[in-house]
C-alpha cells in the first residue's frame, strides 16, 4: 500500500528508469519486465483519474517437471507417457488454455522430453520457458523505441529459421506468428511447440485461423484450414477450474479433413466428479475439482508413424 500518490509516482519513475521506458500523455501505457523477470504494465494519466496503476505479475521461481504437475493432479501417469511419446517422436503440438491456466508451465514440462541431441529455438514476448537443454537458443521480440524498430515474433519466427533449427517453441501465439509457425511446422520443423489461448480444442483451431488471417496472406479459408490439419498433431487442452485447481481435460489429435471442416478426436478426457463417484486424481484433497482422467479408447491414426519410428504403446494402452 503506499500513502499518496508522490509515492506512487516515484515508484513509477524507478521502473521506468531502470527499464529505459517512457510514460507520457501520447504514450500512456507501457509493457516492461523487471530484472527477477517480473512483467510489468503501468497505465497512466490521461487513460487513469487517479493516478498511474501498476500491475506487477510475478511467476514462480519453482520450475515444475511432469512428476511435479502429476503430484499436483493436472495429469494422470498414462496421459504424461502418451505425451512424452508424442514430443519424442516429434509430432506438433499446441496447449491451449485460458488465462492462468498452466499453459505455460505444461509447455516447459514438455520440453524436458526432447532428446539432447535436437537444437531448438524458442521465441517469447517475454521469457517464461526455462529449457533445461544445452543446444537451445532463446530469442525475444524488442518493442519499439524513438531510435529503433520492433522486432516482432514474425520477424524472429523468419530468422529462426536460418538459425538450422529441429524445433521452433513458441512461448504464445498472439498474432500473425502463427502463420509463419505452420509454415515451420510444415517444412521440415517437426516437434514444434507452442500454447494459444482457447476455451477448447474446437476453440484453439477457431483462433489459430483468424491469427493466421491476420497474417494478410489473402488466402481463402479453406487453404487455411487445410495448412492447420497438413501442420498440428496434437491439442492439448488445460483448464483451471473455479477452485483454483488446473487439469488436462482433453488430449485431441486432428484426424483430417471432411469437406472443409476440420475433424478432430478426444484421446484422452478429464471427467468431473458429478456423481459422487471416487477421484483417480492423485492426492486431490475433497475441496478440489475432483474426477477422472480417462482414454475414449480411440487409437490414435499416428500410431503407424509412431512405430515406425519404433516407438509404441503397451498392449491396451487405449482401452
Amino acid at each position: 500500500a503506499y500513502t499518496s500518490i508522490d509515492e506512487l509516482n516515484r515508484l513509477t519513475r524507478n521502473i521506468l528508469d531502470v527499464t529505459g521506458r517512457i510514460l507520457t500523455v501520447d504514450q500512456p501505457y507501457v509493457d516492461v519486465m523487471l530484472a527477477d523477470g517480473s512483467r510489468v504494465n503501468i497505465v497512466g494519466p490521461p487513460l487513469t483519474t487517479r493516478g498511474p496503476c501498476i500491475t506487477i505479475r510475478k511467476f514462480p521461481t519453482q520450475q515444475y517437471v511432469i512428476e511435479d504437475l502429476m503430484a499436483k493432479g493436472m495429469l494422470d501417469r498414462r496421459m504424461a507417457y502418451f505425451l512424452n511419446v508424442c514430443v519424442v517422436a516429434r509430432l506438433n503440438i499446441i496447449v491451449g488454455g485460458g488465462t492462468g491456466s498452466g499453459k505455460t508451465t505444461l509447455l516447459n514440462a514438455l520440453t524436458r522430453f526432447i532428446p539432447k541431441g535436437e537444437r531448438v529455438v524458442t521465441i517469447e514476448d517475454t521469457p517464461e520457458l526455462n529449457i533445461a537443454h544445452f543446444n537451445s537458443v532463446s530469442l525475444q521480440t524488442k518493442p519499439s523505441s524513438p531510435t529503433s524498430l520492433a522486432i516482432t515474433a514474425r520477424d524472429l519466427v523468419a530468422n529462426s529459421l536460418r538459425m538450422r533449427p529441429d524445433r521452433v517453441l513458441i512461448g504464445e501465439c498472439r498474432k500473425a506468428e502463427a502463420f509463419d509457425m505452420l509454415q515451420a511446422m510444415n517444412t521440415g520443423h517437426e516437434g514444434s511447440m507452442t500454447t494459444l489461448h482457447a476455451n477448447s480444442p474446437r476453440d484453439c483451431l477457431s483462433r489459430l485461423e483468424t491469427l493466421c488471417m491476420l497474417a494478410g496472406a489473402d488466402l481463402p479459408l479453406a487453404a487455411i484450414r487445410k495448412q492447420i490439419e497438413s501442420a498440428i498433431d496434437v491439442l492439448v487442452q488445460v483448464k483451471r477450474f473455479r477452485d483454483g485447481t488446473r487439469r488436462i481435460v482433453a488430449i485431441s489429435e486432428i484426424t483430417g479433413m471432411e469437406g472443409e471442416v476440420i475433424t478432430t478426436q478426444d484421446v484422452f478426457t478429464f471427467e468431473p466428479n458429478v456423481t459422487g463417484a471416487p477421484s483417480n486424481v492423485a492426492g486431490a484433497p475433497p475441496a478440489q475439482t475432483q474426477g477422472r482422467f480417462k482414454s475414449t479408447g480411440l487409437v490414435p491414426s499416428f500410431i503407424g508413424r509412431l512405430r515406425s519410428q519404433g516407438l509404441d504403446f503397451p498392449s491396451g494402452f487405449f482401452s
